[in-house]
């Protein structure tokens, strides 16, 4: 397994900024200090923005609020208290260079003050820290996923198996230590140095975690945090200083799978999508960045992708049971029927609210829904009654686009009881005004309506939502709507006014018959039978 050198850090950092040309920004004081991490942005002009702030923020002003010697040391001291990263001050729209006594306050607390130019938006400082995080996030997994497939797919030997706990360790700017005959082993890099009073507690971690038969576990010891992983054989503990982010946790869990001096290779090429699994994961909860480039990198080589959402069926008044064993069901028949196909691949699988999602890689959207179909009719359980909801086929790239289809797709199920797996081409403007009106949440005005009309018996009720819905099926033509519903137009004329009387509404108004119109159709309020 090859060498690798120190992994830089996930943040970029002030440096980063400064060396941007684009953004032009230059250091007022601070100089010595510029290899701070800048986690977020963050732009205020309020008197006193600390209670808002987190460490490593570049917190961006223009100098709005005027402030005196005092209270400029007051406001950098609040700021140092909240390990802020550094301040960046715009020039040129309230004063054309930094205020002298900002300065002197930045560089008494010692906060770098960066001066930002009029041609620069805070927007593309923003961006430029955002997009440097989606990059080195993007990174990261590449070169874990990398170590994961070296460990999963070849023989690897002890020495090989520890040069992937070293990578670990740089990756994450930590201390791997596991257990061998000889005593508790640690990586030789990673940049945490350990007392002896750390290591001792840690040792104790070592015989609590193998007592508690846990297969993951986390833990803090002063301001070390650990994260503890089992093995085949000595637990793995990861610590550092720092917390561990989801993703994080995720790439131990990933290496610790194989990290087995007596191994069964044979399994491994199964595990091995593990990781992936969880970084899709991850993703589509939106607990890491969902870069196009992601799903590009999980997926080599792949030229399309279809998503499949399985969950309970909407219906509404049902509350929904999770069923854990359901994704591992399906993924089983899905694997079995691809494997007859021209690609054999293996689903991957991500739990999610009630249900699951499944991407599947080189299948066709029409071939996933067919397969799904065939597994439903044959369930005679509980999971006869769940639903499928299946996105077109597209590029990896476009992965959580395809995952948003296929919920779509799957929530259109509820108004068709006799389909088992729906394909999101196959919904229709009914379905899409459905699913609109889903997203945007209910008008206040639906409800009042619907409050009002069960005031009435329900032949009253019935009388004036037919009235109400032909006369706008019409688009307002009277002679029209009369003859639909097959009364004088005088009579239509009557019951139009007793929408208007019990629904407070008037129907000469276009808003309020766009607003009854929409009820209708999203299915607010009962559309009458043709």
């Amino acid at each position: 397994m090859a060498n690798f050198t120190r992994i830089v850090k996930m943040s970029p950092t002030l440096a980063d900024l400064l060396a941007d040309a684009t953004l032009n920004l230059s250091c007022a004081t601070g100089h010595a200090l510029l290899h701070r991490q800048v986690a977020r942005v963050h732009v205020a002009e309020v008197t006193d923005p600390s209670p808002w702030l987190t460490k490593d923020v570049l917190l961006l002003t223009t100098g709005l609020i005027e402030r005196s010697p005092e209270e400029l040391d007051a406001f950098f001291a609040a700021l140092a208290a909240r390990e802020v990263a550094a301040v960046g001050f715009g020039v040129g729209l309230i004063v054309e260079d930094i205020p002298a006594a900002w300065i002197r306050a930045a560089d008494a607390h010692r906060i770098p003050l960066l001066s930002i130019p009029l041609a620069t938006p805070y927007i593309a400082v923003s961006e430029f820290v955002s997009r440097r995080l989606a990059d080195r996030q993007l990174d990261q997994v590449r070169r874990m996923l990398d170590v994961q497939q070296r460990l999963a797919y070849s023989d690897a030997t002890p020495a090989q198996q520890i040069e992937g706990l070293e990578q670990l360790a740089r990756e994450l700017d930590a201390a791997v230590l596991w257990i061998d005959p000889a005593g508790i082993r640690q990586t030789s890099t990673g940049g945490v140095a350990l007392t002896s009073a750390e290591l001792r507690s840690l040792r104790d971690e070592f015989s609590r975690h193998m007592a508690s038969g846990r297969a993951s576990g986390s833990a803090a010891i002063g301001g070390l945090f650990l994260h503890i992983a089992s093995t085949a054989g000595s637990p793995l503990i990861v610590a550092r200083r720092r917390r561990y982010t989801p993703l994080e946790q995720g790439l131990i869990g990933s290496i610790a799978t194989f990290i087995d001096l007596s191994r069964d290779t044979s399994a491994l090429p199964g595990l091995a999508a593990s990781l992936r699994e969880q970084l899709i994961t991850e993703a589509v909860a939106g607990r890491m960045t969902a870069d196009p480039r992601l799903f590009e990198t999980l997926f080599p080589g792949t030229g399309t992708c279809t998503v499949v959402y399985f969950g309970p069926a909407q219906r509404s008044g049902t509350a929904p049971r999770r069923e854990p064993a359901a994704g591992l069901l399906l993924k089983s028949h899905l694997t079995a029927e691809l494997a007859s196909g021209t690609h054999a691949t293996t689903p991957l699988v991500s739990a999610v609210d009630d249900g699951f999602l499944f991407v599947l890689p080189e299948t066709h959207a029409a071939h996933a829904a067919a397969a799904v179909e065939r597994f439903l009719r044959a369930e005679t359980g509980s999971l006869g009654a769940w639903r499928a909801g299946v996105s077109r086929s597209a590029a990896p790239g476009e992965i959580i686009d395809l995952c948003a289809e296929a919920r779509r797709a799957h929530r259109a199920t509820g108004a068709r009881p006799d389909v088992r797996a729906l394909l999101a081409t196959e919904l229709g403007r009914d379905d899409l005004l459905t699913e609109w009106f889903h997203g945007s949440g209910e008008a206040p005005v639906f409800a009042a309506w619907r409050a009002r009309l069960a005031e009435l018996d329900p032949a009253s009720a019935a009388r004036i939502l037919a009235a109400a819905y032909a006369f706008l099926r019409a688009n307002g033509a009277l002679e029209r709507a009369a003859e639909a519903l097959g009364v004088h137009r005088q009579t239509l004329n009557a019951r139009l006014r007793e929408v208007e009387r019990e629904l407070e509404l008037t129907l000469a108004e276009p808003t309020a018959r766009s607003l009854l119109w929409l009820a209708f159709e999203a299915g607010a309020l009962p559309r009458p039978a043709d």
